[in-house]
């Protein structure tokens, strides 16, 4: 679970207080990493599966109608220009 904690820029702490709340509500199920046995993994369930493909679908047609339409093709164009300039500084920053 270090390694979900730091992709998704969490403390380890802070993670697995959220994995005990999904955990609870059904939505994940903490099991024995396979090569590790001392690791724990977080592996979704059915229902967590079909509650991320439904807010996936949510958040998709809310950044539509928030952002994309929200500005002209060439601001479009500049953004995903800078957005791709920051997620290659950021790899930079954590190759270091």
């Amino acid at each position: 679970m270090g390694q979900l904690a730091d992709a998704i820029v969490f403390s380890p702490s802070r993670l697995t207080y959220q994995v005990k709340v999904l955990s609870e509500r059904g939505l994940v199920k903490r099991v024995k990493c396979p090569e590790d046995g001392r690791a724990w993994e977080a592996e979704l369930t059915t229902e967590g599966r079909t509650m991320f493909r439904r807010a996936s679908v949510i958040h998709a047609k809310g950044v539509k109608n928030l952002f994309t339409n929200a500005v002209t093709d060439e601001q479009l164009t500049m953004i995903h220009r800078i957005f791709a300039q920051v997620a290659q500084n950021l790899d930079q920053v954590h190759d270091d």
